[in-house]
């Protein structure tokens, strides 16, 4: 606050719920658990915008990026009397592709990669096995309608470059007008990409993973509980492999690539960064073949991964159940007759 900028809600790591709250984007499995975000949290934050008076409010998701633009027209008629700069981080389509596949992995993709690069690139545009991604990566289509909607001159795009890790950071210090080092690369948690072995364990769970089961349960133990440990908290042992990106891939994307570089040329938006990078982008190439067996320390890691924290996200209607049947049992081996 002291430097002139606000972030409501600041105990969400992200404002992915609210970007959730205005989409009605169900997050989670939709047969299965998986719930819509309360549109009162979207009003919520309405308030608290127009509410503040400080100077620059920063509203940061991903999930932004999804919403068709009708919604983004609701955005924009939703908050009053201030000017609104809408800014993208990017990175060539090639160096998405791995770390996408895995997110969804994590959101219980039962397809191996090659399965899942022909679902985006048979068709480009759509994917039966995961339509968001098109939402969220047609990136000459998504931010032109953000352009359409808040006018060019209101939309930035700051292309990562990988080779230099600070070059985001710097750049949204510097878009921002604070000092530099303000914000920087949090380095609390390693949020590393998943090695083959452990893909090919988040492979089997989930081809495995009960039908009865619910997205709670899911997101708890498996989501949030062993691949966060292995993810954020272990490093990886010497000689472990990682996913490798076919070369037709690499191809299609960075032909995509290209798509997307005339397309942001011709919207005379803010540049930030390498826009040439778009269509070149290099990315470890190959194909890769998923081991059938996994070292002992991997699955120790998978086993450890819950911990006390966890039990603070556990599903009312999970816990509700679980304290039940413990009452019942309680009070069947208390006043059960003895036998002699």
């Amino acid at each position: 606050m002291e430097l002139g900028i606000s972030y409501p809600f600041p105990r969400f790591r992200a404002h992915h719920r609210i970007a959730w709250s205005l989409s009605q984007r169900v997050w989670g499995w939709q047969k299965r658990g998986g719930s819509k975000e309360s549109p009162k949290l979207w009003r919520r934050a309405v308030r608290a915008i127009n509410r503040d008076t400080s100077g620059t409010t920063v509203i940061s998701s991903e999930f932004f990026s999804e919403i068709d633009i009708e919604k983004i027209k609701e955005l924009r008629n939703s908050i009053k009397g201030k000017e609104i700069d809408v800014v993208f981080t990017l990175r060539p389509l090639a160096k998405v592709l791995s770390s996408s596949y895995q997110q969804y992995l994590k959101y219980g993709l039962k397809a191996d990669y090659k399965e899942w690069l022909h679902s985006i690139f048979d068709v480009p545009g759509e994917s039966k096995l995961n339509p968001t991604f098109w939402k969220r990566h047609m990136h000459g289509t998504v931010i032109a309608n953000w352009a359409e909607v808040f006018g060019a001159k209101h939309i930035t795009v700051i292309i990562v470059d990988e080779k230099r890790p600070e070059f985001l950071f710097d750049s949204i210090n510097d878009y921002l007008r604070i000092p530099r080092e303000t914000l920087i690369t949090p380095n609390k948690r390693l949020n590393r990409s998943l090695t083959t072995e452990e893909i090919s364990l988040l492979l089997e769970i989930n081809r495995n993973f009960p039908k009865e089961r619910s997205w709670d349960q899911y997101e708890l133990f498996i989501r949030n509980g062993f691949i966060r440990e292995l993810t954020d908290n272990t490093t990886v042992a010497e000689g472990k492999e990682f996913l490798l990106t076919p070369e037709w891939a690499i191809e299609k994307a960075n032909n995509l690539g290209s798509q997307f570089k005339r397309e942001l040329t011709d919207l005379n938006i803010n540049v930030i960064g390498d826009i040439d990078s778009l269509d070149k982008a290099q990315v470890p190439s190959g194909e890769s073949l998923l081991p059938k067996t996994i070292d002992i320390n991997t699955a120790a890691s998978a086993m450890l991964s819950i911990d006390k924290n966890l039990w603070g996200g556990a599903p009312l209607i999970w816990m509700r159940r679980n304290f039940v049947f413990r009452v019942r049992r309680w009070f069947k081996t208390s006043f059960s007759p003895k036998r002699s």
